[in-house]
């Protein structure tokens, strides 16, 4: 039987990266990233250039002044 990794894009959780700012204003730095890892490399390198925190949510929280990866349920990636 076939793994998760054989499963399309579409029915696995993707990942936001934003950019949350001290006002609670968000920017998107990516979209739909389908690799947890590389969503949170994306993060790390985002914060470092803004000086800011970074942190993995399980929904949009509004933190001030970090960068986030926020999973995508497949229902709203499609």
């Amino acid at each position: 039987m076939g793994g998760a990794s054989e499963l399309p894009n579409t029915l696995r959780d993707m990942y936001d990266v934003v950019y949350i700012d001290a006002d609670g204003g968000e920017t998107p730095v990516a979209k739909r990233l389908d690799d947890r890892k590389d969503a949170a490399d994306v993060a790390r390198k985002a914060a470092a250039e803004r000086g800011v925190g970074r942190m993995v949510l399980p929904g949009s929280s509004k933190l001030p002044n970090c960068v986030c990866v926020i999973p995508v349920p497949p229902a709203e990636a499609a």
